[in-house]
């Protein structure tokens, strides 16, 4: 092999190393998530839910599983960071039929992912963000615009607290 080659393989595999460990600090971005978490309706000491996320798949995605606490509720969500668009994904599910697929980014200290669908009342857009707080507690808000975003309703506003 001659010396060129060498110099090539060596920057190609730093290349790739350095390229693996960013990957490899994507996917921990939304780690502040995992555990077993009591959910409360926020700012009160409401307990509307409990919420199981763990990290599944060589830890390359968080599911989450979702029950509430004060009606027959539930559901679940496979969240992963996707290379390949440089987004974070989540597919939900639940017992009411909902089916949701939002996507986004950690941004300022918030993981904010969202989607826009089309209605027969015309589109509706999604946006949920959890934030991790001081406390280690993590607030989750849902909110939803039918004016493309020029207004929002907040739709669920959850603190979870760790059990």
């Amino acid at each position: 092999m001659t010396k060129l080659s060498v110099f090539f393989l060596l920057v190609f595999m730093t290349t790739m190393l350095s390229a693996q460990k960013n990957i490899d600090h994507k996917y921990a971005e939304f780690n502040f998530w995992i555990g077993e978490w009591n959910v409360y309706k926020h700012d009160t000491d409401t307990i509307v839910g409990k919420s199981k996320i763990e990290s599944i798949v060589d830890h390359t995605v968080i599911k989450e599983t979702y029950r509430s606490t004060t009606s027959k509720y539930h559901g679940t969500s496979l969240n992963k960071y996707n290379p390949r668009t440089d987004q974070w994904e989540q597919f939900w599910v639940d017992n009411s039929g909902l089916t949701l697929h939002i996507q986004g980014n950690l941004k300022d200290d918030k993981m904010v992912l969202q989607n826009q669908i089309d209605t027969e009342k015309g589109t509706l857009s999604n946006k949920i963000s959890w934030q991790k707080n001081p406390d280690n507690t993590v607030r989750q808000t849902w909110s939803q615009s039918t004016d493309q975003g020029k207004t929002w309703k907040v739709v669920f506003d959850g603190d979870y607290r760790k059990k």
